[in-house]
């Protein structure tokens, strides 16, 4: 992930997500895939905040989480990671190879981190170099948006969020411009002080790699992957183009 695609301080980005209710959602998907395939260790792949990383140390022994930007990274030490079992690293798809040892029965790779690549040639390599990571048999999971161009138009704003903090209130909005190579991501910050007045406003713009079902599908298999399920967002039933704003990926090594 190039850092010039995705500019968002952890500060900002831990607030506009309520991550209490996504972790208690998506708990039970995870839980049944790890217990399934007898997942003892873990890499998550732009890891972020850490959230995910802390909830899948309650479900194997070993957790290692790795992000390019070492404020990510930072952010999550201090206020998230509180298990003994998850290591930290200041990485990326780009040196996945060089600053992370050993491989692993299952990669994550959350929240469009796989698109914010930007490019088919950088997600080409990035599945590629996920595969090496997985043991025979291993696992990797991926969550992105659908870009189908119909579901992309439906779903062009995304509802305003709302969170306080240090007396100021954020308000997030979100909007996406759909192309046939990239879809544009807007990310609107609105900043409130104390008297209700704006005080700030961020525009933060990332293009995120088009990632249409028959463009991914293709990209995975071409990458060594023996088989492919894609699934609803909650795991519950088979992806529907048609119906799911995004989907979960499971990619069998």
């Amino acid at each position: 992930m190039k850092e010039s695609n995705f500019e968002y301080s952890p500060e900002l980005y831990v607030l506009q997500v309520n991550w209490q209710q996504r972790l208690e959602k998506e708990k039970p998907f995870f839980e049944g895939i790890i217990a399934t395939n007898n997942v003892k260790n873990i890499l998550d792949i732009g890891c972020g905040t850490g959230h995910h990383a802390q909830m899948f140390s309650d479900m194997a022994p070993s957790v290692t989480a790795i992000d390019p930007y070492k404020d990510m990274i930072d952010f999550a030490a201090a206020n998230i990671i509180k298990s003994g079992n998850v290591t930290l690293i200041n990485s990326g798809f780009e040196d996945l190879t060089e600053k992370v040892a050993g491989s692993f029965d299952m990669v994550t790779c959350l929240g469009n981190t796989l698109p914010l690549l930007g490019t088919r040639r950088a997600v080409k390599l990035a599945l590629k170099d996920t595969r090496k990571k997985l043991v025979k048999g291993g696992i990797a999971i991926f969550q992105f948006l659908n870009f189908e161009p119909e579901m992309i138009e439906k779903n062009r704003y995304y509802q305003p969020k709302s969170a306080k903090k240090g007396g100021k209130q954020y308000i997030f909005m979100k909007h996406f411009e759909y192309g046939k190579i990239n879809t544009r991501a807007d990310f609107i910050i609105i900043e409130i002080d104390r008297e209700g007045n704006i005080s700030n406003f961020y525009n933060r713009s990332s293009l995120f790699c088009t990632l249409r079902k028959e463009i991914f599908l293709k990209m995975a298999i071409n990458s060594g992957f023996k088989k492919v399920e894609l699934l609803s967002p909650g795991g519950e039933e088979e992806f529907d183009r048609k119906k799911h704003i995004s989907l979960y990926a499971i990619l069998y090594n």
